[in-house]
């Protein structure tokens, strides 16, 4: 998912500052704690963009976003302007499908996702490794701090 977003600070955001620099709907939480001086409050993941809104920062620090579905697995990697897509749904109706191999989208030139870049230009596929390290490197976090179950005390 690609939405647009608006920040408006006067005195401490810089106006009419355009980026493509991502975010995740956790980082906002982040962020906004840590403009509030609260940063140690929030127990989500996520990272703290302040500096960069603050225009203290060129980029955001958020690298790569990873999509997962309803049923809690792992759909797509953004990194940068490429996706890889590992499963997919034509639609809220339809059954997720997993491609015999990852699909991969040039956001710059093909926002739409019309034309998967695996199926032309395999010479791209080292982009593959770079979006499964992200994988890998969730998996480990995952391991490192198992997520808390429904229900579950939480001591933290």
């Amino acid at each position: 998912m690609r939405v647009p977003a608006i920040v408006r600070w006067p005195g401490k955001v810089p106006a009419g500052v355009a980026t493509e620099e991502m975010l995740s709907a956790h980082d906002w939480y982040r962020t906004f704690a840590a403009l509030a001086g609260a940063s140690d409050k929030v127990p989500i993941d996520g990272i703290d963009a302040s500096r960069f809104l603050l225009g203290e920062s060129a980029t955001s620090g958020r690298e790569s976003i990873l999509f997962f579905g309803p049923d809690g697995s792992l759909m797509s990697v953004k990194w940068h302007n490429m996706k890889a897509i590992l499963r997919y749904s034509e639609g809220i109706d339809q059954p997720i499908v997993a491609p015999q191999w990852p699909m991969l989208f040039d956001l710059a030139s093909d926002p739409g996702e019309l034309y998967n870049i695996m199926a032309t230009k395999m010479d791209m596929g080292w982009v593959l490794s770079v979006a499964l390290k992200f994988v890998a490197d969730y998996q480990k976090s995952v391991a490192q701090y198992p997520n808390i179950k429904t229900g579950a005390e939480f001591e933290g």
